[in-house]
């Protein structure tokens, strides 16, 4: 719970606040550049019984999508085996395991209920989609991330200026 309000601060910063959070749990977290002609946005894996393992990739270069990745992986580690290996990305999520792990991660950073309210009092504007962000404690990038993943926005969309941009420190 304490990596989900870093959802709202400044990604670098943060990230280095998960590291740490994560750490303190017994869980390492890396960020890793991704594989050219690759489509993995993260990974989950135990190093041994005691020490799981987070990869991000950062792929997609929003916050959104870094932090979405986050709590996906995090879910494998929390509600699956210690002998599976998951590589987000490399598959086409059609599995049950995939889709557990997006909708634990989907309502753990938008609870179920709060977001269907939300989307009950339509419509989608700059405005609406920072206060319910506030109400619900994550960065707004997090609230047009799952709208566009659900279809309810277009993925070109002036709200997508809500959305943080990553980049590398060598690009």
């Amino acid at each position: 719970a304490q990596v989900r309000t870093l959802t709202c601060a400044n990604v670098p910063e943060a990230l280095v606040d998960a590291e740490q959070i994560c750490n303190e749990s017994g869980v390492a977290l890396v960020l890793v550049k991704p594989l050219p002609k690759t489509r993995v946005s993260g990974a989950a894996w135990w190093l041994s019984p005691h020490r799981p393992v987070i990869a991000l990739s950062a792929r997609h270069k929003t916050n959104d999508h870094l932090w979405f990745s986050f709590f996906h992986e995090a879910a494998h580690i929390l509600l699956h085996g210690k002998k599976a290996v998951f590589v987000d990305g490399a598959r086409n999520g059609d599995d049950e395991t995939e889709t557990e792990a997006n909708n634990w991660a989907g309502n753990f950073l938008l609870p179920h209920r709060q977001w269907q309210r939300f989307l009950q009092e339509g419509p989608f504007s700059r405005a609406r989609v920072r206060q319910f962000a506030g109400e619900q404690g994550v960065a707004p990038g997090i609230v047009v991330g799952r709208l566009q993943h659900e279809k309810r926005i277009p993925w070109r969309s002036p709200l997508n200026g809500l959305k943080a941009n990553l980049k590398w420190a060598d690009e």
